[in-house]
């Protein structure tokens, strides 16, 4: 019997060791650790044959798990980066979508009692030969060109009979005379607003998949449906407009949208994922690896945001990138128009990066003080051992480990920069991401806004009330018919009409009854009156107004034009709830952490190109302030965004900011009103600025101690060392080695001045602590920690005076070098300074530069008589 083994399929999961192939970003890091680890392969070698204290096993060891901890980080990073992308080009192509759907579903519940509608469908009903009449016909064919000439998101209006004949359509070239499509009765009987179908229909025969709106049209007293109104969606063209823009021309990131099924039914690219293909969604908001015609994806998959209650028809958006291309938008490109200096003072204070990346560079200073220690016992043993036969080749390989730790601490510094600048780059990109999302959403809410007042100054019976001469305006149906449509739209407080004088004759909200026959005193009144033709509407400024509780909104206003000719009669204001309208599109836009959280003192806001705020999600901060802003986040061109850092209130800020380009026809350059608005996202960075005296220091090179000269005179050798920022220096006869403080045991009842005692060959010592003899300040009572704050521990100094055969330890906080200083340097001590000090001579600065400290010897003998140590 033959058994046959199917292949076991390769995983799916996004493994960062496998994605991180692909992320050319990290290859010079990479490359550059791999040089280093070299380096440590040989030292150590060498090291273990010559002893002397030069075996640095342990701290390859070290070298090896750091650096492949820093290449993880840097992966991961940059994965969080590209998924970032991903994740956002998916979920905003799917939300822009679903709040663009959700507009339709009011439109055809509205449009299904329009009165020319209703009459003509019901006219047909009462005598079938009225669906031939040409002046019917012309008229409600019209009615229909205006409707899209104002939503030109369709693209055409059909209106059947119950029975499914087409009675009247937009489009004459559609062939269409008699439907048979189930979403008819659909119509006729469903409990919802709104049918919505995206499938084959025979009414749109020349499309695969038409979205239709649907919804019956009711008899004048409501009894019974007499016709069935359809709305058809421009579904490829408003897809095409989110695609563009989401990508770039160069942009090789694919987004698709899929149905319940996971057939592709919009795509950016069809060369790459053809309409009609299938592909497998990833589940939670996850990024996966997908195969796909042969080639390897990062793939990504976001549900629709619910939105007003309305989730769309099932769709999810579905973006991925090829692997090979998938993190070249993961370098910190976003950074490369900010200060290195002011960059450095960032990363230096900024909270956003975890413990993990922290200890990085704490690891690996502890490495080059490892290293550095090597250093250190293995030039103080060749100071003692003259005559060894090996000091040459030693001072060669000592001289190579002190070039290794201080690469090791270049590289670590410049790839954890890399690091901290590619988290960074992150929350940039998101930011400026975010402000595009909302300029977006803001510009295609508004088109819905300007579309409204247009076509409802259209409505025939608001032209027959406020023809001239008509004596008895029934005031009580308007307010019932504005009452109606402020039900169905409810982001407006009012909708007001007016005659020619600008006198209020029906407002839809009660609370503003008192404007009723009052004259309407905006600046919009006479403009809205001299518009030319429907297409036209007026815009108020963003000012305060007492037809919105003296807040500061915009109203958008359409002359009523009179039935009998195009002379306006009146008009119509709708007046926009910008509080929470505006406000809630930038909650919508806030950055949002890994688990959808909002981000922590995150904020947005919309201004004007002056600065001049007109709406904020920041409580400190309030509308027409102007907000203090460098004038390149509000200077762009049409559509352009920027990002950048900020200090604001003492923190900073990364800010991104996009100014409006408008949507569809709405602001277009074509269109008569144009307000320039741009939105900016702000997350922070910090809780604070750096401290005064940062950059000074930042750019104020290093002071170098070094005091090896070529040997011109009588030299001598110095072991040098740190107690707080000083430097200080002892013959190396009197040193035995240097160790860390791990062995360090605090000693109870101790003097202050007493660090603790260890265990050295099998010997216990005594460590005296010498900085309050040095002036190195403290606060009263407390006791030096063995560890600094940024976690790099303290040495202690292993010291033998032969004179008295006893052995003590010095708590010092670093190494400094053994160096070569001519004997003709040194001073005796001044006879100013006491008898109880440690001081044993002083190094004159070399070259006497003023600017140099003198180096402090001490005396091992004086410290035994201070401090009163016996054998």
């Amino acid at each position: 019997m033959v058994t046959m083994r199917k292949r076991k399929k390769s995983s799916d999961k996004a493994d960062i060791a496998y994605l991180s192939r692909f992320m050319g970003a990290i290859s010079p890091d990479q490359s550059r650790l791999n040089e280093i680890q070299a380096v440590y392969d040989n030292l150590t070698l060498l090291g273990q044959l010559l002893g002397a204290g030069t075996d640095i096993t342990s701290m390859r060891q070290d070298f090896q798990e750091l650096a492949a901890v820093l290449l993880e980080q840097l992966a991961k990073e940059h994965y969080k980066k590209a998924t970032l992308n991903l994740g956002s080009c998916a979920r905003v192509a799917i939300d822009i979508l679903t709040r663009n759907l959700y507009e339709r579903t009011a439109d055809i519940g509205f449009l299904a009692t329009d009165i020319e509608v209703c009459e003509f469908a019901e006219a047909v009903e009462s005598n079938p030969e009225i669906k031939s009449d040409p002046d019917w016909l012309v008229r409600l064919s019209n009615h229909f060109s205006e409707y899209v000439a104002k939503y030109s998101v369709y693209h055409n209006i059909i209106l059947l009979a119950p029975d499914g004949e087409i009675l009247v359509q937009l489009d004459p070239k559609n062939p269409v005379t008699k439907s048979t499509d189930t979403l008819i009765d659909e119509a006729l009987t469903t409990n919802c607003g709104f049918v919505e179908v995206f499938r084959q229909s025979d009414l749109l025969p020349q499309e695969s998949s038409p979205l239709i709106y649907a919804y019956r049209v009711m008899s004048k007293d409501g009894s019974h449906p007499v016709g069935v109104l359809c709305l058809c969606f421009r579904f490829e063209d408003e897809c095409k407009l989110i695609f563009d823009s989401l990508l770039s021309q160069d942009d090789w990131l694919v987004i698709t949208l899929l149905d319940n099924t996971g057939k592709i039914i919009a795509t950016s690219d069809v060369y790459q994922f053809p309409i009609g293909a299938y592909l497998e969604p990833v589940e939670n908001n996850q990024c996966s690896i997908r195969r796909f015609n042969g080639r390897e994806y990062l793939t990504t998959t976001h549900q629709a945001t619910s939105y007003q209650g309305y989730s769309g028809p099932g769709w999810v958006g579905h973006a991925m990138a090829p692997l090979n291309h998938a993190f070249e938008m993961a370098e910190a490109l976003e950074l490369r128009d900010v200060p290195e200096d002011f960059l450095a003072g960032v990363l230096n204070v900024a909270t956003l990066f975890s413990d993990t990346l922290r200890g990085i560079p704490i690891s690996a200073s502890s490495i080059q003080q490892e290293l550095n220690r090597a250093v250190w016992n293995g030039n103080i043993w060749l100071a003692r051992e003259h005559n060894s036969h090996n000091s040459a080749f030693a001072k060669v390989l000592l001289r190579e480990i002190g070039r290794t730790g201080v690469r090791t601490r270049n590289v670590f510094s410049e790839s954890t920069t890399n690091l901290y600048k590619t988290v960074v780059s992150s929350v940039l990109f998101d930011c400026s991401a975010q402000a595009s999302l909302a300029i977006d959403i803001m510009d295609r809410n508004l088109y819905e806004r300007a579309n409204d007042c247009r076509w409802w100054a259209l409505t025939r019976f608001f032209r027959e009330e406020l023809e001239p001469g008509n004596a008895s305006i029934n005031t009580a149906k308007l307010t019932e018919v504005l009452r109606y449509i402020n039900g169905l739209y409810t982001v407006y407080t009012n909708l007001i009409l007016f005659d020619t004088s600008g006198k209020v004759i029906a407002v839809s909200n009660p609370a503003y009854n008192d404007l009723l026959s009052q004259i309407i005193s905006e600046p919009w009144v006479r403009p809205t009156l001299a518009l030319s033709n429907p297409q036209r509407y007026c815009v108020s400024d963003f000012a305060k107004t007492n037809l919105y509780i003296n807040q500061p909104t915009y109203i958008y206003t359409s002359a009523i034009r009179s039935i009998n000719s195009a002379e306006p009669v009146g008009g119509i204001a709708i007046v926009f709830d910008s509080t929470q309208q505006l406000k809630a599109m930038l909650n919508d836009a806030l950055p949002r952490d890994e688990n959808g959280r909002l981000v922590n003192g995150a904020f947005a806001v919309f201004v004007e190109t002056d600065g001049k705020i007109i709406s904020t999600t920041c409580e400190d901060l309030t509308n027409g302030q102007k907000l203090d802003v460098n004038s390149g986040f509000l200077s762009l061109q049409r559509g352009d965004s920027v990002s950048g850092i900020i200090a604001y209130n003492e923190i900073y800020y990364a800010v991104g900011s996009c100014k409006s380009n408008g949507y569809r026809e709405y602001k277009s350059y074509g269109d008569s009103y144009q307000n320039e608005v741009v939105a900016l996202v702000f997350t922070p960075l910090s809780q604070s600025v750096v401290e005064d005296g940062f950059y000074e220091r930042y750019n104020t090179p290093a002071e170098n101690y070094a005091l090896r000269k070529p040997r011109t005179t009588e030299t001598c050798d110095v072991a040098t060392f740190y107690i707080g920022n000083s430097l200080y220096g002892l013959f190396p006869g009197s040193v035995i080695a240097a160790i860390d403080t791990d062995r360090l045991t605090h000693m109870p009842g101790s003097s202050e001045w007493v660090a603790g005692c260890l265990m050295y060959e099998d010997e216990a010592l005594s460590v005296v602590d010498i900085s309050s003899l040095l002036a190195v300040n403290l606060v009263e009572g407390e006791r030096r920690k063995v560890r600094a704050e940024n976690g790099v521990k303290k040495q202690v100094l292993l010291l033998r005076s032969e004179e008295k055969d006893i052995s003590f330890g010095v708590l010092i906080d670093n190494l400094g070098e053994i160096s070569e200083i001519e004997t003709n340097r040194f001073e005796a001590v001044p006879f100013t300074i006491n008898s109880n000090s440690i001081i044993h001579s002083l190094v004159k600065p070399e070259n006497m530069e003023s600017a140099r400290r003198m180096l402090v010897i001490l005396s091992i003998e004086k410290m035994l008589e201070r401090f009163n140590l016996q054998p």
